[in-house]
């Protein structure tokens, strides 16, 4: 028996996922044990104080230096790719760069966000994936060398991390001389052409100056980012020597990269903790310090990369669309790029969450009474008037953001304008009402922000009542009633109580008159939404514009459904300059087009994708009703879920005649009507008033008898203007009109032809609609079309297997036992004695919405309205 050559690979590899998930928990465990005493002596009103006095001018000094060391990474890239001799710019190529290792660092450093984003980034830059790969894979080698030097100079100089036992320090001593090891290796095996296979051909291996370069480069993007750590303790009021420092930093760092954790979470903090407190650095200060590195060197990079990388992608999708294509077939790319693919529309996310703090900041300010200290020292200068209407605003405007994200989130113009003027008032307000500085600053950094991507926000109307705006309805109302415990928290726990009372010290009487303000802001924030975000009245059809699509059909041609769209009660979409149309109902927050979109073949697809974008700026849910097979790959590849509504019933024309058994009921029909005193005629327009009554009189007879009421979207009408689109097949009995049917004309060379309309007295003969039936294939086939549509018999042959999806079998089951409340299979039925052809018709819907709710809207759609979907 030979053995299998890949098991041993297989096995390594599931030891190797094992060992990726057993690593990071263990070094977890570890920290926690080693920092277990630091970790409980930790507390967080102590961080809250000491974060506090940090001076706001001297805390974003900090922030700026931490955001240029995070940019200063980016000349590792720029230098390999000089190399490279990439044709691209250096500030495009730096900015890349902030956006990946910013990502990089919080996300996940073992790189995958950081070198998803930079292929991604590259090759919308005309850079080849090849090339682009060697970048990514010689800044990943590079990037830890400069870590290695730092360790070698700690080692040299015999400033080893302090730790807790002889055990710990020879674990800590192990790790450094590993992480030492790295800075020889790298450019040992650097140097060979055989391990350096990816590069390209032409270049051969990295030379020892660039190596020398890349190191040095490396080496101050570590010291910058220590710097940082130790500005932030020199803050939190944390004293200890840049040295010491560097040792315990390299070995956290080193540690922090081994674990494969995001951002070293709890690995790096944990080791650096118990390192600081060794050395004699209050767990208080040393905790608020690592609060504030997170802050400031992960946190605030990770947003701006967030920014910048939304709008530096959104500008090249249509690129970025095509090499997600390509590069769909390779696993690992794929894998490298599925965070950019996200990231393109995740900047106004980013900012809706962002304007959404700051709403919460505002209400935490007028809250906690710690913060409360500055409106004591405000009150020195201040008129009380205006500190206490400055205080009772910000609150109306912080619970007004808190509503209005949801506006920045659907990229709503009206919430973007409104949210503009809230920001810059509230910094106003938070000055008058105790100089917050900070909050001033971080409410107009929000405010230019949102003005940098001004362009995005174009939506007219969102659906409040979508999953995703009632989660921020949610969140509003969890931060009010966060807001409004507080508030009786601290009414409650006064001994006497004052609603009117003022002052700098009536914390309480000014928190209560807050819950009003809170009120208030909830209040207009329904009106804002009442009135602000109304979705435009969209026009309905003229005559005029009736007769340019029945022109249009009949120079593009028409789907089965063509015919119906000249009925008036649908909105039209036209597309790729008037060259496809699609005309839809709206119900809701929906917009359902009638079938697949008609016109030119090769617009089709874009003109799906343009209704889609014209629905999102509206607020509503795309969907496509009653879509027929040929069409479904493109719906399919346009990310549109598909949903089997039942089968339409076609009879090819190019070979019918009446001969033969299959057509033997329609001939007794014919045969018939002469001993039954039927007579039918073919009626066209223009149709005279006396037939129009008479129409009308069978019609409403026929209404009347099946106790319905008038239909529409997907089923004709009895409408004088509608019928005169189309001939009509008329029975009469002794010259008394006693059924008759609309026809509806196919368009194009593939045109299909199909009844619309089928009315009859109570009491006319069974046979005449078999008669209507028969004359009307006939003038079908002597019109010279394609097929004849029989209608569509609903849910049949829908879930049908135990492998269907779930909505389609519960379809199923109302096809086979809802006979009670609709003839599914007697449908079926009778369309099967004319033995067509059976095609599928399908919905067309986005991914995520509800089946059985569109549904609804669509039957709602075709009763004209709730109420008459319930009481015909």
């Amino acid at each position: 028996m030979q053995p299998n050559p890949a098991a041993p690979a297989a096995h390594r590899s599931s030891w190797l996922r094992v060992l990726r998930w057993l690593l990071p928990l263990a070094l977890l465990a570890v920290t926690f044990v080693l920092a277990g005493r630091e970790l409980s002596a930790f507390d967080l009103r102590s961080l809250q104080r000491t974060l506090i006095r940090i001076p706001t001018l001297d805390a974003a000094g900090v922030a700026a230096f931490a955001l240029a060391a995070v940019a200063y990474t980016g000349l590792i890239d720029l230098a390999i790719a000089r190399w490279l001799k990439f044709p691209v710019a250096t500030l495009p190529l730096l900015r890349l760069s902030f956006v990946a290792n910013a990502l990089a660092n919080t996300l996940n450093l073992s790189g995958a966000v950081g070198s998803g984003v930079r292929l991604l980034g590259l090759k919308s830059h005309g850079i080849t994936l090849r090339n682009g790969a060697a970048l990514v894979g010689l800044q990943i080698l590079s990037l830890p060398l400069g870590l290695s030097v730092l360790v070698i100079i700690a080692l040299a100089s015999g400033h080893l991390p302090a730790t807790p036992n002889h055990a710990s320090r020879v674990l800590a001593l192990l790790v450094l001389l590993a992480a030492a090891l790295y800075l020889p290796l790298y450019f040992v095996l650097t140097g060979r052409r055989r391990l350096m296979g990816w590069l390209p051909a032409d270049l051969g291996v990295p030379p020892l100056a660039l190596r020398a370069h890349l190191a040095l480069l490396s080496l101050i993007d570590w010291v910058l980012a220590a710097a940082t750590l130790w500005l932030c303790l020199y803050l939190a009021g944390a004293q200890i020597s840049p040295l010491e420092l560097l040792a315990a930093f390299g070995a956290a760092a080193t540690l922090g990269l081994v674990s494969m954790i995001p951002g070293g979470l709890g690995v790096f903090d944990g080791l650096l903790l118990l390192a600081l407190s060794i050395a004699g650095v209050p767990v208080g200060a040393a905790g608020a310090g690592l609060f504030l590195f997170r802050v400031v060197y992960y946190l605030l990079p990770m947003l701006l990369a967030l920014w910048l990388g939304a709008g530096m992608l959104a500008q090249r999708m249509p690129a970025l669309t095509r090499l997600r294509e390509r590069m769909a077939a390779h696993p690992l790319i794929e894998l490298l790029v599925v965070p950019a693919g996200y990231l393109a529309n995740f900047g106004i996310r980013v900012l809706a969450l962002l304007t959404f703090a700051a709403g919460v900041l505002l209400l935490i300010s007028a809250a906690l009474p710690s913060l409360h200290q500055r409106f004591v020292h405000a009150a020195g200068f201040i008129s009380m008037p205006v500190l206490e209407g400055s205080h009772w605003l910000s609150i109306v405007i912080g619970v007004l953001l808190l509503g209005l994200a949801r506006g920045i989130d659907g990229r709503l113009r009206v919430a973007y304008r409104a949210v503009q003027w809230l920001l810059w008032l509230a910094a106003l307000l938070v000055l008058l009402k105790g100089l917050h500085w900070g909050e001033a600053l971080f409410l107009l950094a929000v405010s230019l922000l949102l003005r940098a991507r001004r362009q995005d926000f174009s939506q007219r109307a969102v659906a409040m009542t979508s999953a995703v705006s009632l989660g921020w309805l949610l969140g509003l109302l969890l931060v009010v009633a966060a807001f409004f415990a507080v508030g009786v928290a601290d009414i409650l726990g006064q001994d006497s109580f004052d609603l009117l009372a003022t002052g700098a010290y009536a914390h309480a009487s000014r928190l209560a008159r807050g819950l009003a303000a809170a009120l208030l802001g909830l209040a207009l924030y329904l009106a804002w939404h009442a009135f602000a975000i109304r979705r435009p009245k969209l026009p309905l059809p003229d005559h005029a514009e009736l007769e340019r699509v029945r022109a249009f059909y009949a120079q593009y041609g028409g789907g089965a459904f063509a015919h119906l769209n000249l009925m008036g009660d649908k909105h039209l979409f036209w597309g790729a300059g008037h060259r496809t149309l699609i005309a839809y109902g709206s119900v809701r927050h929906r917009l359902i087009a009638l079938g697949a979109p008609c016109g030119d073949p090769a617009a089709q697809a874009q003109a799906i994708l343009d209704f889609r974008r014209y629905a999102d700026s509206m607020g509503c849910a795309p969907a496509f009703y009653a879509v027929l097979e040929p069409d479904l790959a493109r719906f399919h590849d346009l990310g549109f879920d598909l949903f089997k509504l039942g089968e339409l019933a076609l009879i090819p024309l190019a070979d019918f005649s009446m001969s033969g058994k299959r057509w033997e009921d329609l001939r007794q029909a014919i045969n018939r009507a002469p001993r039954e005193k039927l007579e039918f005629r073919l009626a066209e327009a223009p149709y005279d008033s006396a037939l129009l009554a008479a129409l009308e009189r069978v019609s409403d007879a026929w209404l009347a008898d099946k106790g319905v009421a008038e239909k529409g979207y997907s089923l004709g009408r009895f409408d004088a203007a509608y019928l005169a689109r189309g001939p009509l097949a008329l029975v009469y009995r002794e010259d008394e009109l006693i059924a008759f049917a609309s026809l509806m004309p196919g368009y194009g060379a593939q045109g299909v032809a199909a009844i619309d309309l089928m009315r009859h007295l109570p009491d006319a003969p069974r046979g005449s609609m078999d008669l209507v039936f028969a004359h009307a294939l006939n003038w079908a086939k002597q019109q010279g079309y394609a097929s004849f549509s029989l209608g569509m018999a609903p849910l049949s042959n829908v879930g049908t297997t135990p492998y269907a999806r779930l909505n389609e079998r519960l379809a199923a089951l109302a096809f086979r036992h809802g006979n009670r409340f609709y003839n599914y299979q007697g449908v079926r039925r009778y369309k099967e004695k004319f033995r067509p052809e059976w095609v599928g018709a399908y919905l067309a819907y986005p991914r995520g919405l509800w089946v059985p709710a569109l549904l609804t809207d669509i039957a709602a759609l075709v009763a004209g309205g709730y109420r008459r979907m319930l009481l015909p």
